[in-house]
């Protein structure tokens, strides 16, 4: 088929973009089927070679319906064009959880929808198709007051490059534009009277919310970007990028300076590692933790340590959950909650500070690796519930308990910790996404906190290979006694840095001639 007689699919039409991208494959002799939530705000209508439908991303019929009609119009698909979404500024805190959920099912779970049934159909044609994932770039800038935005925008570009790269007819770029549109609308939540505190002086969240209330045009020019994409949709499949594009100078160095923070932050990351293995866990004094998902393997490695140096614990557990022999361990506060929406959480957690008075540490532990299978949406979404679900509602109820119920300015530390997964292995691609997710929101929410809150809050990546390891219980403790303006909202421990940095600890312990246990330990 000719480059300039492609059916292309477009979600989100409406939007500037879509309109000007609709046009532009018109002019250039493209067919062209324009889908919209309400169709009626299109400024065309279905014609020769333009078929304009409804298509909701968060209604999975109406995906399949449009399709369909697609299909029977033109009879394939060779350019598919995620691009619905929404967004809303706002602290984590501030969002309902039906509007988080919403948002994030709009931007992940809709657009995850829509390439499984374009792939399907490009699949059966047997012939070279195309996936533009339009995201944005807090898909790797943690944003504050956007913390499901990136969630959502880091777990739709992993998940569609996983599942394309699975198909041998399918390739997936994320697209990550700058600001263009000429008149931009922030749709800004409701600020929680905490943050508005005068005493919390100038926060990152109070500037940011000065500046969305009179947003400038963007400096970006949206009609090259529309034919741009047409310009890649015409480069043959391996001179695409691997991964993402990125449109706009304003992304683009913004794009720059996250990678140099990246690798600023693996150093830093690499220094704190070394540091709190020479030294060991030394404790001011004893700690209330909190660990969630507590019967994972290293849920139950971290409580045994914890409760052997003398802190006290208390851990949520589903409702079959157990943590025998040590529920009976009278610095042991055992807690059974079957959900994880904000209100049973909330209870949980507040039923822990009852008890001992206050909570000084929350740990996420990490769920086991996640299987599912592409077609499997039902495994998917509890998958989401453990992964993702799970430490974002802790963190936004954890919050206000660490606020209101601690001393003044004691504040506390939150930890989500994720498993590596294999990036090659499409059984694990939601799994991976997620913790993509959970990786982005945790570092997004660190930077919307006021500083004089004292509340530390790091997401850290281990390898499963570590979660039994008594050192690893350790040294996450180790972490925990880090001052806030030491603690870095993401770190990495790999087994291969693991084992350098002990190398390099034993060949410098002064115990080592004449004692097999390391003095870190």
């Amino acid at each position: 088929m000719s480059d300039n007689n492609q059916v292309w699919f477009l979600t989100g039409t409406s939007s500037n973009f879509g309109i000007t991208l609709t046009r532009a494959l018109l002019k250039a002799g493209h067919r062209v089927v324009a889908t919209a939530r309400t169709p009626s705000k299109l400024p065309f209508v279905t014609g020769d070679r333009l078929l304009v439908l409804r298509l909701d991303v968060n209604d999975v019929p109406s995906i399949s319906q449009a399709f369909d009609e697609a299909k029977k119009r033109f009879g394939r698909i060779d350019v598919l064009v995620n691009k619905a979404g929404s967004n809303m500024l706002v602290e984590l805190e501030g969002h309902s959880e039906i509007h988080a959920r919403d948002m994030f099912g709009t931007q992940f779970w809709g657009p995850a929808h829509v390439q499984k049934k374009a792939t399907a159909i490009i699949e059966a044609q047997r012939s070279q198709g195309l996936i533009f994932n339009v995201t944005t770039v807090m898909a790797v800038f943690a944003a504050p007051l956007s913390t499901i935005m990136c969630a959502s925008k880091a777990a739709s570009e992993s998940l569609s490059i996983s599942r394309a790269s699975s198909s041998p007819f399918v390739t997936a770029v994320n697209v990550r534009p700058g600001g263009f549109e000429d008149q931009p609308v922030a749709v800004i939540g409701e600020q929680l009277p905490s943050y508005a505190a005068k005493d919390l002086g100038r926060t990152v969240a109070a500037t940011i919310r000065s500046y969305a209330n009179k947003p400038p045009p963007g400096i970006g020019n949206v009609r090259k970007m529309a034919e741009t994409l047409i310009a890649l949709a015409k480069l043959p499949r391996d001179k695409l990028p691997i991964r993402a594009v990125v449109l706009g100078s304003d992304v683009s160095s913004i794009t720059r300076a996250v990678a140099t923070k990246r690798v600023a932050h693996i150093k830093h990351g690499q220094h704190l590692l070394s540091q709190v293995q020479r030294s060991g866990p030394r404790f001011k004094e004893a700690r209330v933790w909190f660990v969630a998902n507590a019967n994972s393997t290293l849920g139950q490695n971290l409580v045994q340590v914890l409760l052997a140096s003398g802190q006290r614990v208390a851990v949520a557990l589903p409702s079959d959950g157990t943590l025998s022999p040590l529920a009976s361990h009278d610095q042991l506060l055992v807690v059974h909650s079957p959900r994880v929406n904000v209100d049973a959480l909330g209870t949980v957690l507040n039923s822990v500070a009852e008890h001992f008075g206050r909570v000084d540490v929350i740990l996420n532990a990490p769920s086991d690796r996640q299987e599912s299978q592409q077609d499997d949406w039902e495994t998917a979404y509890a998958i989401a519930e453990r992964v993702f679900w799970s430490p974002m509602n802790t963190m936004s109820v954890a919050l206000k308990v660490l606020r209101e119920r601690n001393p003044p300015g004691a504040g506390g530390r939150i930890f989500n910790i994720l498993t590596t997964v294999s990036t090659e292995d499409s059984s694990v691609a939601v799994h991976n996404a997620l913790n993509a997710a959970v990786n982005i929101g945790t570092a997004a929410l660190a930077r919307e906190l006021p500083g004089r809150w004292n509340i530390g809050v790091a997401a850290v990546t281990l390898d499963s290979d570590l979660h039994a390891d008594p050192e690893t219980a350790r040294t996450l403790i180790a972490l925990a006694e880090l001052s806030q303006s030491d603690l870095r909202a993401r770190s990495l421990l790999e087994r291969a840095l693991w084992r350098a940095l002990s190398a390099r600890h034993r060949l410098n312990c002064p115990t080592l001639a004449r004692s097999k246990q390391c003095c870190a330990r």
